[in-house]
């Protein structure tokens, strides 16, 4: 098992380990210096000053002294008795200051201006000013000319060093904490999912396997739950399904007698009793049927059928049904192959429930629309009619089962079942139901499987097989 630490801890190594480094940093640091010394590769800031102490020893204080008898490194301004300047490698301001040593009738020879120093020499004939500088530099010209400050430029080169050293160890145990985090990001997203077929990971830190552990606690329980939710909902499908048929078999006696009574003379109160316990037991038995329809699972037929001839068939459907409100249907199609095997009675069922509410909620003499697509991903199918349309309510729970709509698209003849049964079978198939209100008018339903080419002429949507 991994041995796992404590947040406090984990901060605690790093803290420690920040500051070894720091210091091995520095220790590098000075290991530079002392390498670019030693090698020459750095000029100390003493060295043109013991250079020009040494050439000052040598002066007799009365001879002429020529520029090139300067030490290197020193820049310098020669005078004469009068002031006058002859000659000098000074820049401006450094000329001013030299000048005004060389005039002073004070009796300092050396004058210090931040790290430069100017010192006078007199000798019988010449007043000559010399200056250096108390700072490192580079031997190397060319890096004198790009970094005339050597230790301004060291001094970069450590901090630079030092934000480098933090910068190496906080992305370090970053990313060590973010792997840790990963572990409990992703087992939260799978309880989320109610993905639950998966092993909770440890990780190298109490805390965090703190939470995991109560993850592991909810992962279970939550799968204890689904069962149980899923038991109780076969076990209400299995209800629903057994009442359906005790219901069914007494009711097609009920509808049964009362056909036979309208066979028989009656009065004309009497047929109209009749009539209405036969309209009401046709309801009863439709109601019936939803009610075993949505009760019964979806599994591959294995029935294969042509998507064009289905929908040949259902556009046949929408006309037959419509008679007594006189409505048409319009089948639109865009980038079908001449041949999309699709699973049929699944499909079947999909647009039968479908259509069956477009012709309900059509208005007399209107036009149901029947539009199927298919792109490179998916199959859309899309069938609007002209009623009123969804209400707000409705675009939410319309799929919900046993759900009734408002007064803008109620009915008699609607249970609440339809497209409970669409959603549910077009989920098993992998596919989405959206409802929405169509632009024009009317209520538009959008059902769209993902395809996946299976043996090269058969597609099949979502996860489901269909040979």
């Amino acid at each position: 098992m991994k041995k796992e630490i404590s947040l406090t801890r984990y901060f605690m190594i790093f803290l420690a380990h920040a500051a070894f480094s720091l210091v091995c940093t520095g220790i590098l640091w000075a290991g530079i210096l002392y390498a670019a010394s030693l090698f020459h590769f750095i000029i100390p800031a003493n060295t043109v000053e013991r250079s020009v102490s040494a050439w000052c020893a040598t002066l007799d204080g009365h001879s002429a002294i020529r520029p090139e008898e300067i030490p290197s490194g020193a820049d310098y301004a020669f005078f004469d008795k009068d002031g006058m300047i002859l000659q000098s490698t000074l820049d401006e301001d450094g000329l001013k200051t030299a000048g005004g040593l060389a005039s002073s009738s004070e009796r300092n020879y050396i004058r210090r201006m931040g790290t430069d120093i100017f010192l006078r020499i007199d000798t019988d004939t010449q007043c000559i000013v010399v200056s250096y500088r108390l700072i490192a530099r580079f031997a190397s010209p060319v890096l004198q000319r790009i970094f005339p400050n050597a230790e301004l430029s060291l001094l970069i080169l450590l901090l630079f060093l030092i934000i480098a050293d933090i910068v190496f160890i906080s992305l370090k145990y970053a990313r060590r904490l973010n792997r840790e985090l990963q572990k409990l990001a992703e087992a939260a997203q799978k309880v989320g999912e109610q993905t639950l077929d998966f092993d909770v990971q440890r990780t190298g830190l109490l805390e965090f396997n703190r939470i995991m552990d109560s993850l592991e606690h909810l992962k279970t329980d939550l799968q204890s739950s689904l069962k149980e939710q899923w038991a109780m909902e076969q076990q209400k499908k299995q209800q629903l399904t057994a009442l359906a048929h005790d219901i069914k078999t007494p009711l097609t006696i009920v509808r049964g007698n009362a056909e036979l009574l309208l066979e028989t003379e009656l009065t004309e109160e009497q047929h109209e009793y009749a009539a209405f316990i036969l309209e009401h037991s046709g309801q009863i038995q439709r109601y019936v049927t939803g009610m075993m329809e949505i009760s019964r699972p979806v599994n591959p037929s294995g029935d294969v059928r042509e998507l064009r001839e289905l929908l040949d068939i259902i556009a046949e459907n929408i006309e037959s049904l419509g008679k007594k409100k006189h409505l048409s249907c319009r089948l639109l199609s865009r980038n079908l192959p001449d041949s999309l095997p699709v699973p049929g009675a699944e499909f079947q069922r999909i647009l039968d429930n479908l259509t069956d509410n477009a012709v309900q909620y059509s208005p007399e003499g209107g036009t149901v629309f029947l539009y199927a697509e298919l792109s490179e991903e998916h199959l859309l199918l899309r069938i609007r009619d002209e009623g009123k349309g969804f209400s707000g309510e409705a675009l939410s729970l319309a799929a919900t089962e046993f759900y009734r709509a408002d007064q803008s698209r109620g009915s008699k003849e609607h249970f609440g079942l339809g497209l409970s049964i669409v959603k549910q079978i077009v989920t098993e198939l992998g596919g989405t139901l959206l409802l929405e209100n169509a632009p024009e008018k009317g209520a538009l339903v959008t059902v769209s499987f993902p395809l996946v080419p299976f043996s090269g002429k058969v597609f099949r949507p979502g996860n489901q097989i269909f040979k």
